[in-house]
């Protein structure tokens, strides 16, 4: 194991974690606001559509706090607690990668990809919102990073099973947020692109089970909130920690399951 590889990725994971929480939670809280502005625009066109003589409609804007979502499971805007959980996470996960995959230039766009999922998971639990920003932030930078190690490696085999895994789970997300918007909110849909891209240039296997073991997690997490917040059916489950979880487990696990249950290395 190389002692100076695992020290440095755990600081840069301090640092990015403690860096992209509080980011996280500004961008979550502004897109908060604006989709209440548009709600209650929304709301008051109607109710001046039905009712134009009236002069007394009160702008929801004003009443509504936003972020003020009881049902959320962890404290929104600024926490240092949080955001001290989310530097010593991240910095856990980047020294796992690191000992994982060792000296290799694959360890930079998986870095990337724990660091986002521990920032929108947390923006997820406090404000059911996954920033699109922090998406294609680390899109932007996980895109090149596998086309650089695949050149570095000549493992452009692995390139190909990232788009494809990366297309089929973006396709499938896209159709059940389609079908059931009330479920499922779409930066779910664009975390799933990007949990594909990444766990699939591993192997197919592998995104097939970091989403295997998302919607498990997520399933029993759901009940579970249900359960304790008595939120009903209708209210959006934070899905992105989930996806996070299996995300996690496939990347470190994947191979040894993958062998246990597919006979494949």
């Amino acid at each position: 194991m190389n002692v100076v590889l695992v020290a440095g990725t755990t600081i840069a994971g301090l640092v990015a974690g403690g860096v992209l929480d509080p980011l996280g939670q500004h961008l979550a809280e502004r897109s908060h606001r604006d989709d209440e502005r548009k709600r209650a625009e929304a709301a008051k066109t109607a109710e001046e559509l039905d009712a134009p003589d009236s002069s007394t409609v009160t702008d929801p804007v004003t009443e509504a706090v936003p972020g003020s979502d009881p049902h959320h499971v962890v404290v929104q805007g600024r926490s240092t607690i949080r955001t001290l959980v989310a530097a010593i996470v991240t910095g856990g996960l980047f020294a796992s990668a690191a000992v994982h995959f060792g000296a290799d230039l694959i360890l930079a766009p998986f870095c990337v990809l724990f660091a986002l999922l521990v920032a929108v998971s947390l923006t997820d639990l406090s404000y059911r919102l996954v920033p699109r920003r922090l998406v294609y932030g680390a899109l932007v930078l996980i895109v090149p990073l596998l086309v650089v190690t695949s050149a570095a490696d000549h493992k452009w085999k692995h390139l190909s099973g990232a788009a494809i895994a990366g297309v089929v789970v973006f396709g499938l997300f896209f159709a059940i947020w389609w079908f059931m918007p009330q479920g499922m909110g779409f930066g779910d849909v664009r975390l799933a692109g990007v949990i594909g891209i990444v766990t699939g240039y591993l192997s197919l296997i592998h995104a097939y089970l970091a989403f295997f073991g998302g919607f498990v997690i997520g399933m029993v997490f759901g009940l579970v909130m249900m359960a304790v917040l008595a939120s009903g059916r209708k209210t959006r489950i934070p899905f992105a920690p989930a996806l996070s979880v299996g995300a996690v487990l496939a990347v470190f696990f994947g191979a040894h399951l993958a062998h246990s249950f597919f006979g494949t290395g």
